[in-house]
């Protein structure tokens, strides 16, 4: 399932804004280096179509298009690595509450 707000992952629930936050971090640092590497190529493959839209845009009309690629980055990315996180996400639970 793809979860774009880490509110919406079943295990995350109970936890504070910031606590998601810094889970999925755990999470996503548990990734293998292929995985890692995988990751970043499906977040490229996703944003590359949008950022190179950007250069048909000249001068002011390119204003409002990166405002809007800028507010649609996270948008974009965050479900990409909540779908990885998910595999590693009871590892770095334990990991934060050992931390807490």
């Amino acid at each position: 399932m793809i979860y774009f707000f880490t509110s919406q992952i079943p295990a995350l629930k109970s936890f504070k804004v910031r606590q998601r936050q810094q889970i999925i971090a755990l999470a996503l640092a548990h990734l293998s280096p292929s995985k890692k590497i995988i990751l970043s190529v499906c977040k490229l493959a996703f944003l590359a179509p949008l950022f190179l839209g950007l250069a048909y845009f000249e001068g002011w009309m390119l204003i409002p298009w990166l405002l809007l690629a800028g507010l649609s980055y996270p948008l974009i990315t965050t479900p990409i690595e909540n779908m990885f996180a998910l595999a590693h996400l009871d590892k770095a639970i334990d990991e934060f509450k050992q931390g807490e």
